[in-house]
């Protein structure tokens, strides 16, 4: 979406009109004219009469040719009789109410119905803001551990001390000293 905007624009820029704006007066372009050159007279030319419109009626079209030919005598058919046809009344647009519906729906029988007597119901005393202090919380004392004695750690063998191996880096040729990354690397053998 954004590459088509920037199309769009790019377009918009390239075919600006800016021949409004000052500072753009330029003189109209000149074609300069070529020299005329000699020609010689024309020959005289022969102009046709202008059309004249008017209407050519079509030629008359020839008589036709009537050829009598008797016509066969036609066999007779027995076509029965049509059926009556019973025609409907036309459709009245009135309102007929649905047709009532009774059902009868026999009373059920009463059931014995055996109500308990309602429970007594306990009145709580009413609550009292008072201060009640938490129970003291006895915590036995841990018990002692065993003390172990580490048995003596072996020699370790000395090692002699190993020169650090760096890369020294060279002076340019041109005078300038180029930072790099230093590495140390330490040997153990």
């Amino acid at each position: 979406m954004k590459f088509l905007v920037v199309a769009v624009a790019l377009l918009a820029v390239a075919h600006a009109d800016v021949s409004h704006l000052s500072g753009y007066n330029y003189a109209p372009v000149s074609i300069p004219q070529p020299a005329p050159l000699p020609v010689a007279a024309p020959a005289p030319i022969k102009v046709a009469p202008a059309p004249v419109n008017t209407y050519i009626p079509p030629a008359p079209a020839p008589a036709p040719v009537q050829i009598e030919v008797p016509a066969p005598a036609p066999a007779p058919v027995a076509i029965p009789a049509p059926a009556p046809i019973k025609v409907a009344p036309a459709p009245v647009n009135t309102y007929i109410p649905p047709a009532p519906v009774q059902v009868e729906i026999p009373a059920p029988a009463p059931a014995p119905v055996a109500i308990p007597a309602p429970a007594p119901i306990k009145v709580a005393p009413a609550p009292v803001n008072t201060y009640i202090p938490p129970a003291p919380v006895s915590i036995p004392a841990p018990a002692p551990l065993p003390v172990k004695v580490a048995p003596a750690p072996a020699p370790v063998p000395v090692l002699a001390p190993q020169p650090v191996l760096e890369e020294i880096e060279p002076v340019s040729a041109d005078g300038y000293r180029y930072k790099t990354v230093r590495r140390v690397i330490r040997r153990r053998y």
